[in-house]
């Protein structure tokens, strides 16, 4: 699983180069311990992509345009007022980790059950809306990110040199190929969300 570790570093070194703004307030990783500490209450078990991601950093970092990662104590926190996510796919057998919310109301979630698992697809959900599978796995999410800083995907619009704001552009076209190579089952929720 070190590949979504590899991947973040590469997501975080280039936002620190272009686009510091983004990782201004960029919180360290948790130990393993310290995770198992937070969850130690809830009797569901996390995947372990989870405990990669938040062992990498908790929180405090805008990944992708509209795509910010949520710390894990504020995960949490809004798992605790989740019903609204469930819509009708999901039971109360389920819980619901907040991952990554967006600039508006929607968030990103990972379905967490008694069985501990590898990976959990990646759904999103806005507010009055049904949930949907956004991504194959959190792992396949950050690849397709990656991948787009790398290849010009994702770029820096604007930058004023006095108050050392940037802002991020999006190629579409390149996105949407990259975002297919990582997630083909999901490319027709990508397109819905991003182009329709």
């Amino acid at each position: 699983m070190l590949t979504l570790t590899t991947s973040l570093e590469k997501i975080v070194k280039w936002l620190r180069f272009y686009y510091p703004e983004a990782v201004s307030s960029l919180r360290p990783g948790l130990t393993y311990q310290e995770i198992e500490k937070l969850i130690q209450n809830i009797s569901f078990k996390f995947p372990l992509e989870v405990y990669e991601l938040y062992q990498y950093c908790n929180g405090g970092v805008t990944l992708a345009p509209s795509l910010v990662l949520n710390s894990l104590e504020f995960a949490m926190d809004q798992s605790r007022h989740s019903d609204w996510m469930r819509g009708e796919k999901f039971g109360d057998s389920n819980y619901m980790l907040p991952l990554f919310h967006g600039d508006g109301k929607d968030f990103y979630y990972v379905v967490c059950d008694e069985l501990e698992k590898n990976s959990s697809p990646i759904w999103c959900v806005f507010v009055s809306e049904q949930p949907i599978m956004y991504a194959a796995n959190l792992t396949s999410l950050i690849l397709s990110i990656a991948e787009c800083y790398e290849t010009g995907a994702y770029y820096v619009t604007y930058f004023d040199e006095e108050s050392g704001y940037f802002d991020l552009g999006q190629d579409l076209e390149k996105i949407e190929k990259i975002f297919q190579k990582y997630n083909p089952e999901q490319i027709n929720t990508w397109r819905y969300i991003w182009k329709d």
